[in-house]
């Protein structure tokens, strides 16, 4: 029964995520080996798949997407990009207009794509020098790690003075954005200068997660968020073209989009509100920590006791309890 529940309890957080979910995979450019056509949507879950096939790996059983045709099968691409963004559903038509752009049905909270396709590469080819990647883009620590032996050090990029139509550098959010957004241009220009092509499989991920942040405050469909994305889609584009440029056009350079982990952005109080004598309807940094805590609980105390109750009612008195066997009227007792 445990197992049971256990099965219950992950199909309801699935089927939570799927139906509140939305996001976008755009292949930004493909190799002539393999052939993207058009599709109504695909899963998360099949990305791995996706990008497993597309390296010539092997790939789960009953997995197919019809939006992919591999070609050449002998030409397949040296290497996957992935850039994974959080917080949006769509980056809308900032991207190329040759990219091909997918719906994306949201079924896993922490996609293992990168994982699974980089224990198949490995499976696969053993100790062959594969250059496996995968870097959050707001950590300097990992530029400075994983990054540097690869392409060398980018160091920590400073956010240059530019014209801007809706952004702040004095906001918070959007001066985030600018410098995760700096740090992606960086790595272009390393890759770019790198020509990495060398006959072996390599597999990059990249998470920008500021674009997020700056979302919730300004909101979706705020001028700054349109701004932003707009850079954005640009900085994808000169990176696909670094990657392009780096692996001799053997490179499949993909973008995926998902507000799985969209959360409402807390009201931030001021002192300057305070002065001024307006209520303060403000919320602390954990509110939506504290309310995701409340709210999940609730719901799975709620179902817990249904199913305990449902178990109860379906008991046998005469050979599930043993309250009804050690209170029988017919039990001996020491005098």
């Amino acid at each position: 029964m445990a197992v049971t529940m256990a099965l219950f309890w992950v199909s309801l957080v699935l089927s939570v995520i799927g139906a509140n979910a939305a996001g976008e995979f755009t292949v930004l450019h493909s190799p002539s080996s393999l052939k993207f056509t058009e599709t109504s949507k695909t899963y998360e879950s099949l990305l791995k798949e996706i990008f497993s096939a597309s390296l010539g790996l092997s790939v789960e059983e009953n997995s197919e997407w019809k939006g992919l045709y591999v070609a050449d099968p002998f030409h397949t691409p040296e290497a996957v990009v992935e850039v994974y963004i959080d917080g949006v559903s769509s980056l809308g038509d900032s991207v190329t207009s040759k990219a091909q752009t997918y719906p994306l049905v949201v079924d896993e909270y922490e996609p293992d794509t990168y994982d699974a396709v980089k224990f198949r590469i490995q499976q696969r080819f053993k100790d062959s020098g594969n250059k496996l990647m995968k870097i959050k883009l707001s950590d300097p620590n990992e530029l400075k790690t994983t990054f540097k032996d690869t392409f060398g050090d980018v160091g920590v990029p400073k956010v240059p003075k530019q014209t801007l139509l809706h952004l702040k550098y004095s906001v918070e959010e959007d001066y985030q954005f600018l410098s995760e957004l700096e740090t992606l241009k960086s790595i272009a220009k390393k890759v770019e200068s790198a020509g990495t092509a060398d006959n072996v499989i390599d597999l990059f991920y990249f998470r920008f997660t500021t674009l997020h942040a700056l979302s919730d405050y300004h909101g979706p469909n705020s001028l700054q968020t349109k701004e932003a994305k707009k850079m954005l889609g640009d900085v994808l584009n000169d990176l696909s073209k670094a990657f392009v440029k780096a692996y001799d056009g053997s490179v499949l350079v993909t973008a995926v989009t998902t507000d799985v982990a969209h959360t409402r952005r807390t009201i931030r109080s001021t002192e300057d509100e305070t002065k001024k004598g307006e209520d303060d309807d403000s919320y602390s940094a954990d509110y939506p920590a504290i309310f995701n805590i409340i709210l999940w609980f609730g719901v799975v105390f709620a179902f817990s006791l249904l199913a305990i109750v449902y178990a109860i009612m379906d008991m046998d008195p005469g050979r599930d309890s043993i309250i009804y066997r050690m209170t029988s009227t017919r039990m001996k007792k020491e005098n």
